[in-house]
């Protein structure tokens, strides 16, 4: 470890000593453990010692729980369901092209209400996503290590560490980041519930026999009314924001670092690995791929109902510049990675096969040279650009991503 990874190790050690706090064993930071016995940080410990199986799983189950604990809490409220009013119509207002229909809704409920479905999935999403790929970057280089492909990876997991650390270290800039989150939850709030053309599109689906402002009153996320789930659903829409932001910061951080190293890559047959070792990025690119998507979809949905008939429409504008700068963030970030990883593929194949021609040109060593042809053959078969057995998934991934810019696009032609 480098001496400014000592330093910021020390440092962050320091901090959380100050706490009354001692650093795990490992030397993460995140992982403290308080007198009692609290463990602060135990998601994200259980998360980096979880098989990718069940971290997909946590990416899935998280946002269901906590979309289906806020149906309960309107349940109980008795503005889960409304007659004549499902998901359905909301979807047949924000896309016109599937078949405009008239609708009886009298209320905006929260089964009715897809925008808010949306970004409360969206939001708990970004929260499980920033969490899994900190705990899959965290493991990275013992990854890398055990599949072969690099031979030492402490540089990896010093500069991980010290980046982790610079923001465990910065509170203050921790506090504010969540209550200018917080702010932005409020405000899109206030927007919504006084502006949005959400609730002037229903009351024209329904003919105008239940008034716009009659939707803002009976909606089962208005204050006055629930206040309590209210204030959840703007907590969460914060949390969401905060961690949305930490994730950006990690692909700062991945570009970073993969433009600096300079890691001597082995090759990696795929009799031992059908991915030819590079497995470990690759489950990086996935949750940028999540990422990426679960961005589209939060930016559409909020520039979607933050729209106006009333004027003023900056701050669905203000939405789509910084919706395009997350997306701008992970498609570098994956588009360095996919670089990253066909270039150094391409040149540890090509390395491979200089030293089978180096190696099977004596005529005098028979067996070497037999078994110097078979393995050039071997590297002949294996692919000269993306090493991942999967070349599909990452085109579908986009799909959704595409089809939620649209609707954005759609919105700015109207």
């Amino acid at each position: 470890m480098g001496l400014t990874g000592r330093r910021l190790l020390k440092s962050g050690e320091s901090a959380v000593r100050l706490h009354g706090g001692q650093v795990n064993r490992e030397g993460f930071p995140g992982f403290t453990r308080f007198p009692g016995g609290v463990v602060i940080g135990s998601p994200l410990q259980f998360l980096r010692n979880a098989s990718k199986s069940r971290q997909d799983a946590v990416m899935i189950i998280f946002p269901i729980v906590v979309t289906a604990g806020f149906f309960l809490a309107c349940w109980s409220a008795g503005t889960a369901f409304a007659k004549n009013c499902d998901p359905l119509t909301m979807l047949q207002l924000a896309i016109p092209q599937i078949g405009e229909q008239g609708s009886k809704c009298e209320s905006l409920p929260f089964w009715g209400d897809l925008a808010s479905i949306t970004l409360t999935i969206t939001a708990a999403l970004s929260i499980a996503v920033h969490f899994v790929l900190v705990a899959r970057l965290q493991r990275l280089g013992e990854k890398l290590t055990a599949s072969g492909l690099v031979v030492d990876t402490s540089e990896l997991r010093s500069e991980l560490e010290g980046h982790l650390l610079r923001w465990k270290c910065h509170p203050v800039l921790r506090i504010v980041l969540l209550l200018v989150c917080l702010l932005g939850s409020v405000f899109f709030y206030i927007r919504t519930h006084d502006r949005s053309q959400v609730f002037v599109g229903l009351s024209r689906q329904t003919s105008g026999h239940t008034s716009a402002e009659s939707f803002e009153n009976t909606w089962w996320m208005n204050f006055e009314n629930h206040r309590y789930i209210t204030s959840a659903w703007l907590l969460l829409g914060a949390i969401g924001g905060y961690y949305a932001v930490k994730q950006g910061a990690l692909y700062l951080y991945l570009v970073r670092e993969i433009r600096k190293t300079d890691w001597e890559f082995q090759y990696v047959p795929a009799l031992r690995d059908e991915n030819f070792g590079w497995a470990p990025v690759g489950e990086i690119i996935n949750i940028v791929y999540v990422g990426f998507v679960n961005f589209a979809f939060a930016s559409a949905v909020l520039f979607y109902v933050m729209g106006s008939e009333r004027g003023g429409n900056w701050p669905e504008f203000a939405i789509l510049v910084l919706g395009v700068l997350a997306l701008l963030f992970s498609a570098v970030a994956l588009g360095m990675l996919i670089k990253f990883m066909v270039k150094n593929h391409r040149g540890v194949i090509d390395r491979e096969k200089m030293r089978v021609l180096e190696n099977a040109s004596d005529p005098t060593e028979v067996e070497s040279a037999a078994y110097w042809m078979a393995y050039g053959t071997h590297l002949h078969l294996a692919p000269q650009s993306y090493p991942l057995r999967s070349r599909l998934k990452p085109l579908l991934a986009l799909a959704p991503g595409v089809f939620a810019l649209s609707r954005v696009f759609a919105e700015l032609r109207k």
